[in-house]
């Protein structure tokens, strides 16, 4: 997920989703938020009464140079040459997924490409939303615990041999606090090579680890296990799946492709895992939302949403509801996660500074106080 995460909450070019004015195409590579505007600039061209081939050839004028301008210049060429949209697509797999193929499809059958794109930039636009408040949330703890770490490591860089040297001059012995700092921070500037090392490594290790289909599987599972972050996490994939399912339900496509797909860019491979192995017993015969009334993770409120939906016929819109009730949710975490974490950080971070500082002046207050 994280790793998804990243790719969704890559900065874009700047632009205006809704503009007509592209610009696009100016770095070295083409990120996910520069195809959701671009999503979005076709979608606009074609509600206007543009033809395909006429708005890709006005969206390719726009481009003057880069990887955008060559893939739209190569996409309005293929147009004019007779193929369709969804063929030209998909000759460019990195940046046009499964889905966003699947739907184009579906759009041209029906006739309602323009529709269809307007879905696409919808939920690509809520997904990196969705994504940017996660990866607010997540910012200000970093920054803060970063600037903790900076300031201790100056301390016990610069500060604490100073003292030392001081308090082999006194001759006597220090209390024991201030023994356990001078040894910490003598263990660190002896070993720190080995400490950054054995850092590096473990992180690569673990990163390794994740990447392997097991380790992915199982650290999705612990993490949607961790206190408050855990359920930011799971409402996080549960907001994508029922947005995706929602989108591709409204779509035409039916029920058992479009939550299998919707499963798979959850962000989460242990809910995945859960929506396929109910999907399975669907097919033979079985409600989905009996079939997960008993998975774990799964909120009862998109259990329930589930089945009015197949009892009406409209799961789609139930779906979307869905969707808007945990992006909703997620916000509100967001704020919470935010006004909690920060005055914590400031309490941790002064709490620990202090202790150092405390732990190096103590010798000096036993002088002032018991004499030498």
């Amino acid at each position: 997920m994280l790793q998804q995460l990243e790719e969704i909450t890559e900065d874009g070019a700047g632009a205006s989703a809704g503009g007509l004015s592209l610009r696009l195409g100016r770095g070295k590579k083409i990120k996910p938020r520069d195809i959701t505007i671009l999503t979005r600039q076709w979608a606009t061209l074609l509600e206007a009464g543009f033809p395909l081939a006429r708005a890709l050839e006005f969206v390719s004028r726009q481009n003057s140079a880069g990887p955008m301008a060559e893939m739209v210049a190569d996409l309005s060429a293929s147009i004019q040459q007779g193929r369709d949209f969804s063929q030209a697509l998909a000759d460019y797999p990195q940046y046009f997924g499964n889905i966003f193929l699947s739907m184009v499809r579906a759009g041209e059958t029906g006739g309602i490409l323009g529709a269809m794109l307007v879905r696409l930039a919808e939920m690509r636009e809520a997904d990196e939303a969705l994504a940017d408040r996660f990866k607010s949330a997540m910012t200000y703890p970093a920054l803060m615990m970063g600037a903790m770490v900076i300031a201790l490591g100056v301390m016990f860089a610069y500060v604490v041999p100073q003292f030392a040297t001081m308090f082999e001059d006194m001759g006597r012995a220090l209390p024991g606090p201030t023994q356990i700092l001078l040894n910490v921070g003598d263990f660190a500037s002896t070993w720190w090579p080995a400490v950054v090392v054995g850092v590096v490594v473990a992180g690569a290790s673990f990163r390794a680890w994740t990447k392997t289909t097991a380790g992915a599987f199982q650290w999705d599972r612990t993490r949607l296990e961790i206190p408050v972050l855990g359920n930011f996490m799971a409402q996080f994939a549960i907001a994508r799946l029922a947005r995706t399912a929602g989108t591709l339900l409204e779509s035409g496509v039916n029920l058992i492709d479009a939550f299998a797909s919707a499963g798979d860019v959850s962000g989460n491979r242990y809910i995945s895992h859960i929506i396929q192995r109910a999907l399975a017993e669907v097919r033979h015969g079985k409600p989905l939302a009996t079939a997960l009334a008993d998975a774990p993770v799964i909120p009862v409120l998109l259990r329930e949403m589930i089945a009015l939906g197949e009892e009406s016929g409209q799961v789609g819109p139930m779906m979307k509801r869905v969707a808007e009730v945990y992006d909703r949710q997620t916000r509100e975490t967001v704020s919470g996660i935010t006004s909690i974490i920060e005055p914590f950080m400031v309490l941790f971070m002064g709490v620990v500074v202090g202790m150092v500082v405390i732990a190096l002046l103590l010798p000096i207050f036993e002088m002032s106080t018991g004499g030498v």
